[in-house]
């Protein structure tokens, strides 16, 4: 079974700005929702989702891979999780050159 398993995490937070790189016991919030996917199967890919370089390099580090940055006006406040899963998968499936057989969703909150 292939899973597509997939963190969202855009840089542009309005009520705690930055909050995905907020330090929690010594590690950003979003290294935690990463080191959890990687446990769900070894058969995964945990990709993360986001526009923001820092949070790249960020969830590169904690083992998440990050083969494109989403488009900007994907990461708006506006702009509901449906349309950028959708987005992300797509290109995971072009890049892999298959289809994804479970998509699991992860929010780093």
């Amino acid at each position: 079974m292939k899973i597509f398993v997939i963190i969202l995490a855009r840089g542009g937070s309005k009520g705690i700005p930055r909050k995905n790189l907020a330090e929690i016991n010594g590690k950003p919030l979003v290294a935690y929702m990463i080191e959890k996917a990687l446990q769900i199967s070894y058969e995964s890919d945990v990709i993360l989702s986001t526009e923001d370089q820092e949070i790249a390099e960020v969830g590169k580090k904690y083992g998440a891979l990050v083969p494109f940055m989403r488009p900007k006006e994907l990461a708006e406040d506006h702009v509901h999780s449906l349309p950028v899963v959708q987005h992300a998968l797509l290109e995971m499936e072009k890049i892999r050159g298959f289809n994804y057989d479970l998509v699991v969703y992860l929010q780093p909150t």
